[in-house]
């Protein structure tokens, strides 16, 4: 009866012993996996960060162009305008001239 509850106790211990040795080999299993984890969270981190700068580069490049185009047409109505307007002064200017010889004429 005692030998049959020593072998009981002895398998169990061996049993336990197994147990041990497969949560050791698992736990260094996941031991050494978390620098390779990291390592791939760190450059899916890397990838999206690129992909994030990359579409507001985009963006910035768009506004740029689309600020370029209202700059470039303000700039040829601004061109037009003051055509226009000195059309009108060149005369005007001629006729000032002329008076201011003929004032310092007489």
């Amino acid at each position: 009866m005692v030998s049959v509850k020593l072998n009981s106790l002895l398998s169990s211990e061996d049993s336990a012993r197994g147990i041990v040795e497969e949560a050791t080999k698992e736990a260094r299993r996941i031991r050494t996996g978390i620098p390779a984890g990291v390592s791939e969270i760190e450059k899916e981190y890397s990838s999206e960060l690129q992909k994030y700068e990359e579409k507001g580069i985009e963006k910035v490049q768009e506004e740029l162009s689309a600020l370029n185009e209202k700059l470039k047409l303000s700039l040829e109505s601004g061109k037009t305008a003051l055509e226009e307007r000195s059309k009108g002064i060149a005369p005007r200017a001629l006729e000032l001239i002329h008076s201011a010889i003929e004032g310092e004429k007489k």
